[in-house]
């Protein structure tokens, strides 16, 4: 589940300008917390290596 969720609020940051600002700024687990108050529950640890590719 972790890694739709993850896809899942990827694609809303995309299309959030706003959002994507707050995310860049952010370290891992402030995503995490900025996801979960957008209804995404993922690990700081998913997002990790979601960025790395």
């Amino acid at each position: 589940m972790s890694k739709s969720q993850l896809n899942a609020f990827m694609v809303k940051v995309d299309a959030d300008s706003a959002l994507k600002a707050r995310v860049v700024a952010a370290d891992a687990d402030a995503v995490v917390a900025i996801a979960l108050e957008h209804g995404h529950v993922f690990s700081p640890a998913s997002w990790s290596r979601a960025q790395r590719g």
